[in-house]
């Protein structure tokens, strides 16, 4: 339709209807008035029904060219075509879409000479222009929805209608006035607004209906003469902006800019105008392109929501062409790859990522040109690929072919998945089947697979033949039962019973009978598989650990009656949790019943004599400590009845943790209450013979001193001589009695004190410390004028004193010790302060306050008072007071 219109607008004989396809020129259209239009396409270079010379130029230029009289008068008078056609009349009009050409218009007549009049041109150019925008629609609208053959379908038709119409009026000059009454009619029902306005103010001088309605009024007549289109730009620089192309160029094609309606709606317009200066007016075209602007709009978003989903997709997505060229890699693909995308787009699969050969072998190429030959073959292929640092990995592509309006292969998109770990994990799974395989095959345990309802042996490895006394699996694999194995067949069914309650059998001991009749311990483990109906598991020879447990039993019982015999108890200590495990021998030398009697590390130190107890718990922590290499401590214990008893009990620890920690000790414990009382019999015998000695020596030796003291007195005025020699005789007794006074009293005095006095001790005792606590500093003080105590009285304090010098330097992490004495005329006062981490008085366990307890009842036993002093980070102050008398 199109093509008769123009054809009958211009009055000419033949048109034709060139477009730009691709950057290439096709003959899309070629029309008589007379004959139906040829719309079979060809290649401008192929084509010998026009000057492809001039339509070349007009290409080139995008200039109107028009000859009156072409074969004669113009610059293409030589083109082949012109000179075999004697083309008089000729127009060439190129077809412009916001200033670039997308098709040329090309009008000859060949009897008549300047058939193409400057008002036939300008109609002709208002035409073109509505074409113009139909056929840039048509191209939008063809790339954006797709539905081409529906638009075609309703071009053709409205052709073919106008064709027709065309047809049967425009065959003479008549037809040419028919034409420009049709003009008329289409300028009247055009679906794009045509209009003439006036140049200065915009004033609308002529319009048709279409553009009425586009400004939102009912008809041309409201706006004639009436209304300005300057008042109807939404930015009114725009209009300027629009003028200013119009004066330079004479004209502007498809401009687009937003206009307003009436109501006020915005809407997007295209025009395509004239410039009539000399007369001031401006004639064009104006369409409503808003669909047209939101399609666009659409496109992008589509492209961009596209364009985001390449980019940000977990796949390797990759274009490239027949060649192997890449031409797009997404984010992913760059971040996996390990190239910037400048430096792979342009470059070959070859060049890139396409290993030479795989680790494997196998050489890729030929499989990778087979593939951009025929992509359709490849939908799916695995292989390695390379990254910029050469490293490999495996990659899974979905490969699919695009293809141009002529079917050829134009791209490859192929997607990849990165598949290195699951590929690595095969390769894992493959190691392991075959590790285990070695294993299976040389375990040193029996490895087998039975039928559950017989015992039909499925599978079994070599050791397990071993053990039933075959050579080989070959030999019992589908062909022996396990049931005539059991020495018990009864037992096989109790595990079974058990298995299908429980799925599994753990541990499970039974005498089995090898093929020569030689009975074994073994050790089962299975599983059940209850839906297929057979019995996993391993078996191992126990027969050495039975003969070695029995052997143990048998020893240990050895053990028991040795003990019982020797009156020994029995303790195994777990230092962690400091529960004790005792035999009935212990229990039984306490007079405890062994059923009940329950033995713990802190029942056991309550039960220590308080005399004996810091020197037994000393030697129990250097033993743990590793400070001595075995316990033994001699000490009085608690019986059930209240009595104390002499025990001797030595021990070794015999197990530690990973870090070297002891966990564990064992011991044995004696009853020495005999020897004890023999020890104390004789001790007293001891005594008594000093007794006797002092008796001996000392009473006889005051007895003459008495004596000889009576005599000197009676002597004493009478003879001077015999009283001098009385007084001798009485000094001579007294140092002799001195002599062994002092031996008798070394004899018995406590040790701690045999060298001097309390306050003496305590001074060697500080001092000891002082030379082995460097960073402690100890102050030592006397008040008041020193007396003795009696010696039960200053041993108690000195065994205090110890134990809170003993507490501030080893516990208490002082840096500053005072120790007082202070003799008042009543009362003696021990006083020892320290400034260490300090305690809760009320919150120190029974376990661990055994100094203070064994202190208290010192000094209770002393008639003294005790009182501690202490609170958490503020030191502590230990006060004995006892009175003097």
């Amino acid at each position: 339709m199109l093509m008769q219109v123009a054809i009958e607008t211009a009055g000419a004989e033949t048109g034709t209807l060139i477009l730009l396809e691709d950057d290439r020129l096709i003959v899309v259209a070629q029309c008589s008035g007379s004959r139906q239009c040829d719309l079979e396409k060809i290649a401008l270079v192929d084509c010998a029904t026009i000057p492809v010379s001039v339509i070349h130029s007009v290409a080139r230029t995008s200039e109107t060219l028009v000859f009156d009289d072409a074969v004669s008068k113009s610059p293409f008078s030589t083109d082949p075509y012109i000179q075999h056609q004697q083309t008089r009349s000729l127009l060439c009009l190129p077809i412009l879409m916001q200033s670039q050409t997308i098709g040329i218009l090309y009008l000859e007549h060949d009897l008549s000479t300047g058939v193409f009049t400057h008002d036939r041109l300008q109609a002709l150019k208002l035409s073109i222009a509505q074409a113009a925008i139909s056929l840039e629609n048509a191209r939008l609208y063809e790339q954006l929805t797709n539905y081409t053959e529906t638009l075609e379908r309703k071009v053709e038709e409205q052709t073919q209608a106008l064709q027709q119409e065309i047809a049967e009026r425009q065959q003479t000059e008549a037809a040419l006035q028919r034409s420009e009454t049709k003009f008329r009619n289409i300028f009247e029902n055009s679906q794009v607004g045509i209009f003439r306005v006036r140049i200065c103010d915009g004033l609308i001088l002529d319009a048709n209906q279409r553009f009425a309605n586009l400004y939102g009024f009912d008809s041309p007549e409201e706006m004639i003469g009436l209304e300005r289109t300057a008042d109807y730009y939404v930015n009114p620089s725009e209009r300027k902006q629009f003028l200013e192309s119009l004066m330079r160029d004479r004209e502007v094609r498809s401009y687009e800019v937003q206009m307003r309606k009436r109501d006020g709606t915005v809407f997007w317009g295209l025009f395509s105008s004239y410039l009539n200066a000399g007369d001031d007016y401006i004639e064009g075209v104006l369409a409503d392109i808003s669909d047209h602007k939101q399609a666009e709009a659409a496109f992008r978003q589509s492209e961009a929501n596209y364009r985001n989903l390449l980019q940000t997709a977990n796949s390797v997505i990759l274009r490239y062409d027949p060649q192997g060229r890449i031409r797009y890699i997404n984010d992913y693909g760059v971040k996996l790859l390990g190239y910037e995308e400048h430096e792979i787009l342009g470059r070959t699969v070859f060049e890139t990522i396409i290993p030479e050969a795989e680790l494997s072998g196998r050489d890729m190429r030929p499989f990778v040109h087979d593939l951009l030959r025929n992509p359709q073959a490849y939908p799916q292929a695995e292989g390695e690929n390379l990254c910029r640092d050469g490293r490999r990995v495996w990659m899974e592509w979905s490969n699919q072919a695009i293809f141009n309006e002529r079917g050829e292969v134009v791209e490859i998109l192929s997607v990849g998945n990165d598949t290195t770990q699951r590929k690595q994990a095969e390769e894992a799974l493959q190691r392991s089947e075959t590790t285990f395989r070695t294993i299976f095959e040389n375990s040193q345990v029996g490895i087998y697979r039975t039928r559950t309802c017989d015992g039909l042996i499925l599978k079994a490895n070599q050791c397990f033949a071993e053990l039933l006394g075959f050579d080989s699996p070959e030999e019992i694999v589908g062909l022996e039962h396990t049931t005539g194995y059991y020495v018990n067949p009864n037992v096989r069914q109790h595990a079974i019973e058990l298995m299908k309650r429980d799925r599994e059998l753990r541990s499970f001991e039974v005498q089995m009978r090898k093929r020569d009749g030689t009975v074994f311990w073994v050790l089962f483990s299975s599983y059940l598989n209850a839906t297929d109906d057979y019995i996993e598991g391993t078996i191992a020879d126990i027969s050495d650990r039975k003969q070695a447990e029995a052997a143990l039993q048998m020893s240990e019982e050895r053990l028991r009656l040795a003990l019982t015999a020797a009156n020994q108890g029995l303790y195994d200590l777990n230092i962690k949790t400091e529960e004790v495990a005792i035999n009935p021998e212990y229990a039984l030398m306490l007079g405890y019943d062994p059923a009940t009697y329950q033995v713990t590390k802190s029942k056991w130190i309550e039960s220590l004599h308080p005399d004996d107890r810091e020197s037994v718990l000393a030697v129990y922590y250097a033993c743990i400590t590793g400070e001595i290499p075995s316990y033994r401590a001699e000490y009085r214990h608690r019986t059930q009845d209240g009595q104390w008893k002499w025990i001797l009990a030595v021990g070794n620890v015999v197990a530690w943790n990973e870090f070297g920690e002891p966990i564990r000790a064992l011991g044995v414990v004696t009853d020495i209450d005999d020897r004890k009382r023999a020890e104390a019999a004789s001790i007293l015998e001891e005594r008594n013979r000093m007794a006797r000695e002092i008796h001996d020596t000392l009473a006889q030796a005051f007895t003459g001193i008495l004596a000889q003291v009576g005599a000197a007195k009676q002597v004493l005025t009478d003879d001077v001589e015999a009283t001098q020699a009385h007084l001798d005789l009485i000094a001579e007794l007294a140092r002799t009695g001195l002599v062994e006074a002092r031996r008798s009293v070394v004899a018995l005095r406590p040790q701690l004190l045999e060298e001097g006095s309390l306050q003496n001790a305590l001074h060697r005792l500080i001092a000891q410390i002082r030379a082995a606590a460097m960073d402690t500093t100890l102050y030592y003080e006397i008040e008041g004028a020193v007396y003795a105590l009696p010696p039960e009285v200053e041993s108690n304090l000195l065994r205090m004193g110890q134990e809170a010098l003993t507490n501030a330097t080893r516990h208490a992490n002082a840096d500053e010790i005072r120790v007082e004495l202070k003799y008042d005329r009543d009362r003696f006062c021990l006083r020892v302060k320290d400034n260490g981490r300090g305690f809760g008085v009320g919150s120190i366990p029974s376990s661990e306050g055994f100094g203070l307890l064994g202190m208290s009842e010192r000094a209770e036993r002393i008639g003294a008072q005790l009182a501690i002093r202490s609170q958490p980070g503020q030191g502590t102050e230990i006060i004995v007071t006892v009175n003097r008398e």
